[in-house]
């Protein structure tokens, strides 16, 4: 004999109608047991996973972010300024006060400095702006090659980070 779904039910069940002779077929009906079932969900573990992982990026990311304007300087002495949003310019170039530049708190020479800015001008379009923070101790003859290689690259926006000048 064959396989049959009801193996026992199919063939004890049925019966000859003695009125009609017809044969009524019965059989039981199979009702699904827990065993069987299959969770109906996605896994969540690898997404909550993921998760974290973003949470973590975005954490080191925005801290080495903010590293760049803490950089000890002692910045010049403005009368008048305007207000400057540091998350507006998306490069912080720093020049201590033995005139070394500085991004992302690395050292880097003029010609790395190159490099930076063109990349920034590649990736912002015209909407490509730094801030410059320098000691108040160095002379404009260190910042402005700063200023000279942010023209040739494109990058028009810049801004000089100063503090308020305190009324004695």
């Amino acid at each position: 004999m064959g396989y049959t779904p009801f193996a026992q039910s199919a063939t004890n069940c049925n019966r000859v109608s003695e009125k009609t002779g017809l044969v009524r077929y019965h059989a039981a009906m199979r009702v699904p047991s827990q065993s069987d079932r299959r969770t109906a969900g996605a896994n969540m573990t690898p997404m909550i996973d993921v998760v974290f992982l973003l949470i973590i990026f975005f954490l080191v990311s925005s801290h080495l972010a903010r590293q760049e304007n803490r950089l000890p300087l002692d910045l010049p002495v403005a009368s008048t300024y305007g207000p400057i949003d540091p998350e507006s310019a998306p490069l912080t170039i720093s020049v201590d006060r033995e005139a070394r530049f500085r991004v992302g708190g690395d050292v880097v020479d003029l010609d790395s400095l190159r490099g930076t800015l063109a990349d920034l001008r590649d990736r912002a379009g015209l909407n490509a702006s730094i801030r410059i923070r320098t000691d108040g101790a160095v002379q404009y003859q260190y910042v402005e090659p700063i200023l000279r290689e942010a023209a040739l690259a494109g990058v028009t926006d810049a801004s000089i980070a100063v503090r308020q000048e305190v009324a004695p």
